[in-house]
């Protein structure tokens, strides 16, 4: 049974759009490194980063060397995931795993949309696992450990936590020794079990036709959800942009212009506009 395959004859134009988001999204993600004083930041502005630029330019204004650039652009991310190994971030390794593919199936675009769309369906599904198996979204440790030692989770769960367990939570600031964090108001515990059961729930229900639709949209609501706290806007629109592969016409993937912008704000505010906690 082919889970993944579309039926409206578009995956050649989705494939094209997909190779300029990464393109993007790699300028985009890298320029966070800038700032950095260590040896990743030195290779970010001094080789990384221009290569990543480069190949984004060229990619974009030359149509027939777009392929080439994507493949110079995993190279590049290759390098990265050395340079950072073994301490590498899970969304460097979505986006490296996203050029593999394109790199392997630029000569068959319809089976390259197939394997792009199992990454968002596997990576929800494992995500959702892994809390339900480490038990700790049951009484919202893990949120109410992020919340205690992050300022972006505690403005935002602010919102539906009283100002007594707030006090007690941002008192800790997340140190070695200090808690308990557990959880029992009913609306914060709700917000992190959906968390996991959304999670594996729509991994399943983005593989079968019939629900496919629902799953693409409650897919987008969940990872908006869990935006409006970590804010991780360069991964957020990436991942958003390989849910919505799985939705048939042209209307969503015709938005990787604006997601692709997004990313590109995201890292000019991350650098100008520090308050706003972003990534």
């Amino acid at each position: 049974m082919d889970w993944t395959r579309a039926h409206d004859g578009l995956d050649a134009a989705r494939f094209d759009a997909l190779q300029s988001l990464i393109l993007i999204t790699m300028v985009a993600h890298c320029g966070m490194l800038l700032g950095r004083a260590d040896e990743l930041g030195w290779w970010a502005r001094t080789v990384l980063e221009p290569a990543f630029l480069l190949s984004c330019i060229v990619g974009l204004g030359v149509r027939e060397a777009k392929p080439w650039c994507v493949l110079a652009s995993f190279g590049v991310a290759s390098l990265w995931l050395a340079l950072s190994w073994p301490s590498f971030a899970n969304h460097t390794f979505l986006e490296w795993s996203v050029l593999l593919l394109l790199v392997l199936c630029r000569g068959d675009e319809a089976l390259g949309m197939r394997a792009l769309r199992w990454l968002p369906a596997t990576v929800l599904f494992h995500s959702g696992f892994q809390k339900l198996v480490m038990g700790d979204y049951f009484q919202g440790q893990f949120l109410a450990f992020v919340t205690a030692g992050k300022p972006k989770f505690s403005d935002f769960f602010g919102l539906v936590l009283s100002d007594a367990e707030l006090s007690r939570l941002v008192a800790m600031k997340g140190s070695i020794g200090t808690g308990p964090y557990s959880i029992t108001e009913p609306l914060f515990l709700a917000m992190s079990n959906m968390v996991w059961i959304g999670e594996m729930a729509v991994g399943v229900l983005l593989l079968y036709k019939p629900t496919r639709r629902f799953a693409v949209w409650a897919a987008v609501a969940l990872i908006a959800g869990i935006e409006l706290g970590a804010r991780e806007l360069i991964f957020g629109c990436l991942f958003t942009y390989l849910v919505l592969m799985f939705y048939e016409g042209r209307r969503t993937f015709a938005l990787w212009p604006v997601l692709g912008g997004i990313q590109i704000l995201a890292m000019l505010a991350y650098h100008f506009l520090p308050g706003l906690r972003l990534n």
